[in-house]
């Protein structure tokens, strides 16, 4: 009785597939077991949006002066009071300050679209004194997959979607944190989010720290550094990248770039898919979907009712009313074949067009410092693949200053939490201007212990 209720109560959640049509009770590739499992992944979502009900939220409205605005342009900011911090940020710790923005950024063709980003600031300059501080270090954090609809945006999360993982941590460090929710999250833009678009990122990682100093530049240092993890180590990576590539004065006005920490980047999408393609079993199939539906608009030959199996298009209404967790419990226990009709789209000359102009893929110079981490026992952006690229960048350019931190036995999140310690002195040596290794080294830290957590992988 209980689980017809519960069936009953998702099935009226969901809505009709039509006006006269209910949607079925199970799906071809998802039985009821399965749907079941959606909606207790979906209402788990959903408590920790800060607007459960997206469209109620205007804040993400395309604003009227979006119309003759160029990249950025500030066009919407709203500092989070202290009543709607406590029913909608309830995951922001005490003495932070929350604001979010919408500003504009570029597409590919570089012609101004919107996005939108949140900012974190510290308590007091007056508690880090004893840095002499008369500005909060400046600080852009890259999140990584949050799922691929506009609502998944981490600036309508209550923790911000990474919370103590990353920005909270270094807001309560001391840094301003600015983070993106990347064109396309959040905002509504001309083709949707460009998911794994690290190029079209690092456009929106600069122009997001431009656009906030319109308003708090008085408290930021212009020496700046930017932070991902997964996607967001992608991003970072990129960003680096582009700020050193010509023609890049405007993204060049956010201020001195230092650097960059890249944790568990997912670089070269068609290495990563091809390695989850090449087996029989479970491909981790929402990322890919994902990619997919990224490119779809860009390339006529590449759209996912030519290359998605019918029973995959299926779910496609269910992925997009939700965000990574819910997408989990659609495809993640489908294979290659269940999902995609074929997988030579990733060899595909269009595909690989994309790869190049907008996921960025290299190697490309440096602009700055970098630190890469990465666990040894991830299983999401496989250690090999990446460290070919960072191989790549190396051969190509030696003089880089890069180093690799490879951590034994931690997977993609637990290694972000690992190597905290490490990568915020590598931060603080960036700002204090002491990291100037010109080469590039690869390190293995060791464990002091043998049993130490392993699977732990957000609070």
């Amino acid at each position: 009785m209980l689980f017809s209720l519960l069936l009953s109560l998702l099935l009226s959640a969901l809505g009709s597939a039509s006006s006269s049509t209910s949607r079925p009770d199970a799906y071809s590739l998802c039985d009821a077991q399965c749907l079941e499992a959606y909606q207790t992944s979906h209402n788990s979502e959903r408590k920790l949006w800060a607007t459960p009900n997206f469209s109620d939220d205007r804040f993400y409205d395309t604003p009227a002066n979006a119309t003759r605005a160029k990249p950025g342009d500030l066009l919407r900011w709203e500092d989070v009071s202290t009543e709607r911090m406590s029913t909608n940020f309830t995951g922001i710790p005490g003495g932070l300050s929350v604001s979010r923005m919408i500003y504009m950024t570029e597409d590919i063709d570089r012609k101004p679209i919107t996005a939108s980003a949140y900012i974190l600031l510290p308590y007091s300059l007056e508690i880090y004194g004893d840095l002499g501080a008369t500005r909060f270090r400046t600080l852009a954090w890259a999140h990584g997959t949050v799922g691929h609809s506009r609502q998944c945006a981490p600036s309508n999360n209550q923790n911000l979607a990474y919370g103590w993982k990353a920005p909270i941590f270094f807001a309560n460090s001391g840094y301003a944190v600015i983070a993106t929710d990347y064109a396309g999250l959040g905002t509504q833009v001309p083709g949707g989010f460009r998911y794994e678009g690290g190029f079209l990122h690092a456009a929106d990682v600069a122009y997001s720290v431009i656009a906030a100093r319109k308003v708090i530049g008085h408290l930021l240092t212009d020496e700046w550094a930017v932070v991902g993890h997964s996607e967001g180590g992608l991003t970072a990576w990129r960003t680096n990248e582009r700020l050193a590539m010509p023609n890049q004065d405007e993204l060049l006005k956010a201020g001195t770039f230092l650097g960059a920490v890249s944790v568990a980047p997912a670089l070269r999408p068609s290495e990563l898919l091809r390695k989850a393609f090449a087996g029989d079993g479970p491909i981790y199939a929402p990322v890919s979907v994902y990619v997919m539906k990224s490119i779809q608009g860009l390339y006529p030959e590449l759209q996912i009712k030519d290359w998605l199996t019918p029973e995959a298009r299926e779910l496609m209404p269910l992925l997009e009313q939700s965000c990574l967790s819910a997408g989990l419990a659609l495809y993640s226990k489908l294979t290659a074949k269940q999902v995609f009709t074929n997988t030579t789209w990733i060899d595909s000359p269009a595909f690989r067009d994309w790869e190049s102009r907008v996921n960025g893929a290299g190697p490309h110079a440096l602009a700055a410092p970098m630190l890469v981490v990465q666990g040894l026992d991830d299983q999401i952006t496989y250690t090999e693949e990446f460290t070919r690229d960072f191989k790549r960048t190396c051969d190509a350019f030696p003089e880089s200053s890069a180093e690799l931190l490879l951590v034994p036995e931690l997977g993609h999140d637990p290694a972000l939490y690992a190597a905290q310690p490490y990568y915020l002195a590598y931060i603080q040596r960036l700002f204090a201007g002491t990291c100037q290794q010109r080469r590039c080294s690869i390190r293995t830290i060791k464990p002091i212990t043998k049993h130490f957590q392993q699977y732990f992988v957000g609070y």
